[in-house]
């Protein structure tokens, strides 16, 4: 893991497509911005760990023989659609 540390407005691009910028800082908790494609899925880690137990369930019952569910992914946001929200 690599562990930056960064002030208001300062950012880290990750390769040539992401780049993740500090917008606000307060008591306890700091705001971030993504810009990054919009086809890009970015989930934060408590949905995605939410996601991934139903998907591993059924990865398990196909492997044994059953059909796979329909599975909607919850809590996911285009780049577009959160970038209003943060605007």
């Amino acid at each position: 893991m690599l562990v930056l540390t960064r002030k208001l407005a300062e950012g880290i691009c990750i390769g040539d497509e992401i780049l993740v910028k500090v917008i606000r800082t307060g008591k306890g908790s700091v705001k971030i911005g993504i810009d990054a494609p919009d086809h890009m899925r970015i989930t934060r880690e408590e949905i995605f760990e939410e996601e991934s137990e139903p998907v591993m369930k059924a990865r398990e019952a196909h492997d044994e023989g059953g059909r796979l569910p329909d599975l909607m992914p919850l809590g996911t946001l285009s780049i577009a659609d959160a970038a209003r929200m943060v605007c």
